[in-house]
């Protein structure tokens, strides 16, 4: 349990710090690919402060349908991030369009269902394990394409341009990924371990991609 707890504290930390300096370099260089970056490391900020109360307090029923729905629109704002970057406008406004339709019924969805309130206890790692089989085929439609986007983009800029931080920003997202899928075939103890260790990396490689900047200019 305290193991649990400290792990997701510094992935809060983390990650918000990681959310306002991607947001910093929107405010300088007003790059689209970097607000909407910026909303989905900040979504990651809040799922990760849920499992830190979660782990100490226990879940609410409320608290965990958010949760969900959090854990799922995440991935596709980071990928819906890269498709206006390496994409253009028409692109990124279609997939943006596709996220926020599914994002509607999925909330919908979550609102009115049902949820395993046995398994929302303090000190149990939970991810989507408490919430209605139905509703869990539905978060794929949010988190495969955006992870393919997100991973996918590293590394495509990665083999064009084979700068280290590309390559550490996909093998960062793959972490946080591969702690996703695992939680959802029932191996839920690797999932923060996989969030702090991959959201690190990913920080990493943007700040090595803003000392390359720095050089460049």
């Amino acid at each position: 349990m305290l193991t649990a707890i400290i792990l997701t504290a510094i992935s809060t930390v983390v990650s918000l710090a990681f959310s306002i300096s991607v947001f910093n370099q929107f405010m300088t260089r007003r790059k689209i690919h970097q607000l909407v970056w910026s909303a989905g490391l900040f979504l990651f900020a809040a799922s990760t402060m849920l499992e830190f109360l979660s782990e100490t307090y226990g879940w609410s029923i409320a608290m965990y349908r958010l949760y969900y729905l959090l854990i799922a629109l995440l991935v596709a704002v980071l990928g819906l991030g890269t498709a206006y970057l390496l994409g253009n406008r028409v692109v990124g406004h279609a997939f943006a369009l596709y996220i926020f339709a599914v994002a509607l019924y999925m909330a919908y969805s979550i609102a009115y269902a049902q949820v395993d309130a046995e398994k929302l206890t303090a000190g149990q790692t939970v991810a989507g394990s408490a919430m209605q089989g139905s509703v869990r085929l539905l978060s794929p439609l949010l988190t495969v394409p955006g992870a393919i986007s997100l991973i996918g983009g590293a590394l495509y800029s990665w083999y064009r341009t084979r700068t280290t931080y590309n390559i550490l920003i996909g093998v960062g997202a793959l972490m946080i990924a591969g702690g996703g899928a695992f939680a959802r075939f029932g191996i839920e103890e690797l999932l923060y371990v996989a969030e702090l260790a991959g959201i690190a990396v990913m920080y990493i490689g943007f700040m090595k991609s803003k000392e390359l900047i720095k050089q460049t200019q």
